[in-house]
């Protein structure tokens, strides 16, 4: 399974959980999978009670729903939650990368140069899961650079649906103009300039939000 290295610092829940968002996002386990815990932790090699933990957190990001004495049901991709929280993320994701944009030292901007870079070159490349890997570590270190703990965890799960929908929907045909669009924000931040960092996260969000729009017909 991709991702299943252990990361230092994580506990047992906490690698469960990103292993199975990973699974999920990517499709592995597709929307009205029935599983149960037993079944999960066997997948991960990972005991129950970290699973369960990890399951609470998803039905929580609205990944995963979990029915008394029946299982636990991969949730639906609803095209109109979508867009619906993508309306949320857009303030969010502003908020973060202005914040990020006036905290960046050096280190901290060639690190965010360095995950697009990657995730340019997956994009040229057709490699999505590459680019998955790339899209999520350029969010996480946006999250921490901009140093608000809070919106970053109203905004990751924001981040995960978007990330599963645009897998569903959209895959190869949109990696070079998403991938240009992530380019533009890492760009504002290097250059330290908030305004042009606003209006990239804007262009960000406005491209999602689009293109899950012309695949819907809506």
């Amino acid at each position: 399974m991709a991702g299943i290295e252990m990361i230092p610092g994580e506990t047992l829940a906490e690698r469960a959980y990103r292993l199975l968002e990973d699974e999920i996002v990517r499709l592995r386990l597709p929307p009205g999978a029935m599983l149960t815990e037993q079944e999960l932790a066997e997948r991960l090699a990972i005991g129950r009670t970290p699973v369960r933990e990890a399951v609470q957190r998803l039905v929580a990001d609205r990944l995963l729903m979990v029915f008394p004495r029946k299982g636990i049901v991969v949730a639906a991709l609803n095209p109109l939650d979508v867009l619906l929280a993508l309306d949320v993320r857009a303030v969010l994701e502003r908020l973060m990368v202005v914040a990020a944009t006036g905290r960046a030292g050096p280190a901290e901007r060639a690190a965010l140069a360095t995950v697009v870079d990657g995730l340019t070159r997956a994009a040229s490349a057709g490699a999505v899961d590459s680019y998955l890997r790339a899209d999520k570590e350029f969010d996480r270190l946006v999250s921490l650079v901009a140093g608000n703990p809070f919106a970053a965890r109203a905004l990751a799960p924001l981040q995960t649906m978007s990330r599963r929908a645009w897998f569903y929907f959209r895959r190869n045909a949109d990696l070079g103009p998403a991938a240009e669009r992530h380019a533009a924000v890492m760009r504002a931040i290097v250059a330290g300039d908030r305004a042009a960092a606003a209006v990239a996260a804007d262009a960000l969000i406005d491209h999602v939000r689009t293109g899950l729009k012309s695949t819907l017909s809506i």
